[in-house]
């Protein structure tokens, strides 16, 4: 013990060490430990944060995906119902409409010119109309639900489903006037050209056949509108999804948009027409992706 303890200045301290076993052990300089343990953290840290990061964008990929697809599904049923208007227009509500101005027109030139009370020989046409059956309630679901349409866009697809739905009410009186034309079970005193050439008679005219077929027309033309500026919302929509798309995954997904070939082109109605309608028109806001640096670390 003697040689364990001796005095330094008066004061007695152990020259060797009291665990001499703990020579044996490597040394480690604590700044070297601290600093390793430092790193060690912001390394776990940081690849924590990045497999987060690859986690949401790999989420917000697949979403924007899924709604890039919506989008181009909507489209294709914007493109479906804009054809059976275009051709339920073209084949059907023109070619009538055009025959009954005629034969107005004809009687009118028969009143003028017939001196001696000729009849005037009218040959109408009891065509009914088939109603019509547009893929609207799948195109409410994906415009309303899959696809983030704007607020135009909503007004569009509840005034095209309106328009649907009264043209084919319209149809359907005009049917019901066809056949009250073919049974005979008219007014007292009236006759189907009475009707077809909206004719007084005893001073009362009935306008229910010319109100029927104008009926039809606007109505299909409201749905060939509507279905247009829907369609042009969902473009919209499809590109400020497919930028962001871009942005994620640095692949390009390229938008269609809806052009009737030029012949049809007609067939649409002029956007002056629904001059009040478009009034509610809103401002689309500008959704561009934004480059910030702090955008890195969100």
């Amino acid at each position: 013990m003697a040689d364990l303890w001796g005095p330094v200045n008066g004061i007695y301290t152990a020259a060797t060490p009291l665990l001499p076993w703990l020579d044996s052990l490597p040394r480690i300089d604590a700044i070297e430990l601290g600093g390793a343990l430092i790193s060690a953290g912001f390394g776990a840290g940081f690849g924590a944060w990045m497999a987060g990061r690859i986690a949401r964008n790999t989420k917000l990929r697949d979403e924007l995906l899924v709604e890039l697809r919506s989008a181009d599904v909507a489209l294709t049923l914007c493109a479906s119902i804009m054809d059976v208007a275009g051709a339920f227009k073209k084949q059907h509500v023109l070619i009538v409409q055009n025959k009954h101005k005629s034969d107005l027109e004809q009687f009118k030139k028969h009143q003028k010119a017939n001196v001696q009370g000729e009849p005037f020989i009218l040959k109408m046409d009891h065509l009914k109309f088939q109603l019509i059956k547009p893929p609207v309630a799948e195109l409410r679901i994906m415009v309303l639900k899959e696809v983030s349409v704007s607020p135009n866009g909503v007004k569009s697809m509840v005034a095209l489903a309106d328009a649907v739905e009264n043209l084919n009410g319209m149809i359907v009186r005009y049917n019901d006037i066809l056949e009250m034309f073919e049974s005979g079970t008219l007014p007292i005193g009236f006759k189907a050209e009475h009707y077809y050439l909206a004719l007084p008679v005893k001073g009362v005219t009935h306008n229910e056949y010319v109100s029927a077929l104008e009926g039809i027309a606007t109505y299909t033309d409201d749905v060939l509108f509507f279905a247009r500026k829907l369609a042009e919302c969902i473009t919209l929509q499809g590109s400020k999804v497919a930028g962001r798309f871009a942005a994620v995954s640095g692949e390009a997904r390229p938008v269609r948009k809806i052009a009737a070939l030029e012949e049809n082109e007609g067939l649409f109605p002029l956007e002056g027409n629904y001059e009040n309608w478009m009034k509610g028109w809103e401002e689309e806001p500008d959704n561009k992706v934004k480059k910030s640096w702090w955008r890195l670390f969100k």
